[in-house]
């Protein structure tokens, strides 16, 4: 992080799906005082006219437009708290191309999502402590959620972020929020 200033903090919640990544940045974003990046899939989702993912005809292009939104606002920002990151971003390119061969696309989505991973201070990770909520909006269903788990521990540890990774041990939003500010108050600012 030696080339970031020394108050910047830029704070990530990854995990899959139905985790309460959402719940917990919105609870924690007055507190942290902190620029909120919210989930920028579903609204882009949404401005495109569609009311759920698997609506949208053109897959590759919507993910390369999510990635490019949440680079774009975390370049923005000095420092954030984001519902979401490139880590996601990649977790999800190869979840849903996982039958297709790796290709120069994929190998360059993937330098891009880990160079902006690189910049990310502290990552709040939270596993699946129970089923996901149905939304309309994303897959629920609990095998899919496991996966997507798995490939985010995966990318965390390929990535060498488990150094700034701190994995939320508790249920509910108060509990969560007091475990993660604890662990944000012990972290050095980068």
């Amino acid at each position: 992080m030696s080339d970031q200033d020394h108050s910047t903090r830029r704070v990530i919640f990854t995990g899959a799906s139905g985790v309460g990544k959402t719940c917990l940045v919105e609870a924690l974003a007055g507190e942290l005082k902190l620029a909120v990046i919210p989930e920028l899939g579903r609204q882009l989702c949404l401005d495109m006219g569609y009311n759920w993912i698997g609506e949208i005809p053109d897959q590759e292009g919507f993910k390369r437009q999510v990635l490019e939104a949440q680079i774009s606002e975390e370049t923005r920002l000095a420092s954030f708290i984001s519902d979401r990151s490139t880590i996601d971003c990649w977790v999800l390119w190869q979840r849903w191309n996982i039958c297709s061969a790796m290709s120069y696309d994929t190998e360059s989505y993937y330098n891009q999502t880990r160079k902006q991973g690189e910049l990310y201070s502290e990552i709040i990770y939270i596993p699946p402590m129970f089923p996901p909520p149905t939304d309309s909006f994303r897959w629920t269903d609990s095998d899919y959620q496991l996966q997507i788990d798995r490939l985010v521990r995966m990318t965390l540890y390929e990535w060498n972020l488990l150094g700034r990774t701190y994995m939320v041990r508790s249920e509910g939003v108060q509990n969560r929020c007091l475990e993660v500010i604890d662990w944000l108050a012990s972290r050095p600012m980068s």
